[in-house]
């Protein structure tokens, strides 16, 4: 048995780079590549549009209109899981087949996707399994140490297996066991090139790192405007006075006075940029992901169908750029 060393966060940035950079490179054999990808960023636009209007909708009181959007936002939430896996499994199919040296439309990618009703449920239901235990590590107080690391190695655990599995159902059709058993077979014949990259979590956590920045910038911006422009917006949205929610000592560091009102609708909405931002970003490295890892698949599994063309360069793209591993990734017996 292998036992892999997890790469840094320095190093996920250098992985995402390289990623993104050859990622254009194999969505440029073929557009149809990029179809299912803006596919899942527009189900994911609408997601967070209607999240964000149903709260603007019971704060200006239209609770008929709130309700309405709440169960449609539910309804898109749980549809979300099932469309995504769909997609990534167009995705997977379309990358492997232009892997192979085949012209294939998105068209054609659907209906093949289409066939794989139940490895989709089956994605969708442990997704939905995933992001609850994600939810319950983020948001529980009562977790322990032990329990949040049980919870965060399940979570990791999860999207490195489904990555795996993806290409399994795409590109062999199998179900659930016999994927697995198609992991294993990964795992079992795994070239020795590439043997310190199986395993690790690519680009794992790099989104919500790049974002953060983002999301300050956009909360400092929210909260001066709140404060400067509060008498140019809609009284709905005042929190009401500073000097009610701040110690008197703290004017005296800031611009403001006591009178000041902060109205939190450009906070608002700059939070709502920042998670569309961030939720377009993480489609993006979501179908890097996609991509890659039906590479790795192929490389492994399916090496013979490759195109003569797409092997030269198969290696260094798995590999990161380097022929030896040792200088990001490295393996060790257990």
């Amino acid at each position: 048995m292998t036992r892999f060393r997890k790469p840094g966060l320095g190093e996920r940035f250098t992985q995402l780079g390289y990623l993104l950079k050859h990622t254009v490179t194999i969505v440029g054999r073929d557009r149809d590549i990029a179809t299912p990808v803006i596919r899942t960023i527009l189900l994911s636009v609408v997601l967070v549009t209607l999240f964000f209007a149903m709260i603007t909708a019971y704060v200006i009181e239209a609770n008929g209109t709130g309700t309405l959007l709440l169960l449609a936002w539910l309804i898109v939430g749980v549809y979300h899981f099932f469309y995504f896996n769909r997609q990534e499994l167009a995705l997977s199919w379309l990358v492997f087949e232009t892997a192979a040296g085949r012209d294939r439309s998105f068209a054609e990618a659907s209906r093949h996707a289409g066939k794989l009703g139940a490895q989709i449920r089956t994605l969708a239901l442990l997704d939905m399994a995933a992001a609850w235990i994600a939810w319950r590590r983020n948001n529980s107080g009562k977790n322990g140490l032990l329990t949040n690391l049980v919870l965060g190695a399940m979570t990791e655990g999860w999207d490195l297996v489904n990555h795996f599995l993806l290409p399994a159902f795409a590109v062999d059709g199998v179900g659930f066991r016999d994927g697995m058993g198609k992991l294993r077979a990964t795992r079992e014949n795994v070239p020795e090139t590439l043997v310190g990259v199986f395993g690790i979590d690519v680009i794992g956590r790099v989104v919500a790192t790049i974002v953060a920045p983002l999301y300050t910038l956009l909360v400092l911006l929210g909260v001066t405007l709140g404060v400067w422009a509060s008498g140019m917006m809609p009284v709905a949205f005042e929190a009401g006075r500073l000097g009610d929610v701040l110690p008197p000592e703290a004017f005296g560091y800031l611009p403001v006075s006591a009178d000041s009102v902060f109205n939190w609708l450009p906070l608002f909405v700059c939070i709502f940029i920042g998670k569309l931002a961030s939720s377009v970003f993480k489609r993006v490295v979501t179908a890097v992901k996609v991509i890659y890892f039906t590479l790795f698949y192929a490389r492994i599994l399916h090496v013979e169908e490759l195109a003569p063309e797409i092997r030269d360069e198969l290696e260094s793209f798995l590999t990161f750029g380097s022929e030896d591993d040792t200088g990001t990734q490295s393996a060790a017996p257990t």
